[in-house]
């Protein structure tokens, strides 16, 4: 049998006592940080319930039928559901199916209620669960309401509070924590580099398990860029410039930052102790609680934007935003 702790990272293998074969929920929420590995942690599980060797979870044969379609990413009874390319959002259609269509494609609805092909039991993962809208939300409430037997649903999602009440109701939920510095520094060395203490903020949000030394160099290198570009809005001209330079493509990684430096500027002012020795501008410390969170709402504002794929109008929201920093 392999073995769960060669296939997931340590901070992910603790959570394998959470499940017991014979307790298993029709329903899951597994809730994190963006790349904590929510979603590997979802398949290792997926695969050994739906083995056809091993009666124990986490030790999926490898060997069987059913390990080797999951493998070759060809299994009838795995279903993976996320968003679109292009949308953010999980309609509807993607949850019931559309055969009305000349290019139809089947549901959870048309899978779910048929009898496995291979294995025992049926899987399905919704990742970015937060992204159903209300009617897919609604569509998925009612399927566990009454779920079929044998059957397995797993939603991971990064912002689980945007999901509804009723719906988490019906859901088991387990919080995966984000690995402390020195766990991570373990991790990073036995895979052969060096993890320093001023990585841990600029590792949030990148994979975590499969971040390799070229990706962590990268970051540095982003991070001392993006800490050049906040020195230099001492004009109107420079923030045009740090504005036309800051593409769309990342801006959602630079607005993440600033929020993390009024994050530890708000612990500063608190006298809050913080590892994130290097969140910090110093045009942050000289203003008062209340400029920090009229700021920091601002970027809130334009990330939320961002993230239901309403594009900045000719970034005027992000020249402004700028302009208030010093």
């Amino acid at each position: 049998m392999n073995n769960i702790n060669k296939n997931l990272s340590p901070w992910l293998s603790i959570n394998k006592v959470t499940f017991k074969k014979e307790l298993l929920s029709h329903g899951y929420l597994l809730s994190g940080e963006n790349g904590i590995g929510k979603r590997d942690f979802a398949n290792e599980l997926s695969k050994s319930i739906l083995c056809t060797e091993s009666d124990q979870l986490f030790e999926a044969c490898g060997k069987c039928n059913s390990c080797k379609l999951f493998a070759g990413k060809s299994s009838p009874d795995y279903h993976f559901i996320e968003e679109e390319v292009g949308s953010n959002i999980i309609k509807i259609g993607q949850l019931r199916g559309n055969k009305q269509k000349k290019d139809s494609f089947e549901g959870i609805v048309d899978k779910i209620y048929e009898t496995p092909l291979v294995s025992s039991s049926k899987v399905f993962i919704i990742n970015n669960a937060h992204l159903m809208n209300d009617e897919s939300q609604n569509f998925l409430l009612k399927i566990l309401e009454e779920p079929p037997l044998k059957t397995f649903i797993f939603l991971l999602s990064s912002s689980p509070f945007l999901l509804k009440k009723t719906l988490l109701s019906r859901l088991s939920h387990i919080h995966f924590k984000f690995p402390k510095y020195i766990e991570l520094k373990d991790y990073y060395e036995s895979k052969g580099f060096n993890f320093r203490e001023s990585d841990f903020d600029l590792v949030k949000g990148l994979n975590l398990t499969k971040l390799t030394e070229k990706n962590l160099n990268e970051a540095r290198e982003n991070w001392a860029e993006f800490m050049n570009d906040l020195s230099e809005l001492s004009s109107y001209k420079e923030i045009e410039k740090v504005v036309s330079k800051w593409d769309n493509e990342l801006i959602q990684e630079k607005l993440i930052w600033l929020s993390r430096i009024l994050i530890n500027s708000f612990g500063s002012k608190l006298k809050i102790k913080s590892r994130s020795v290097r969140f910090k501008v110093d045009s942050f410390e000289t203003k008062s609680l209340i400029e920090l969170s009229e700021i920091f709402k601002t970027i809130q504002e334009i990330l939320i934007d961002l993230n239901s794929g309403i594009k900045l109008n000719n970034k005027v929201q992000l020249k402004s935003l700028l302009m208030s920093l010093n």
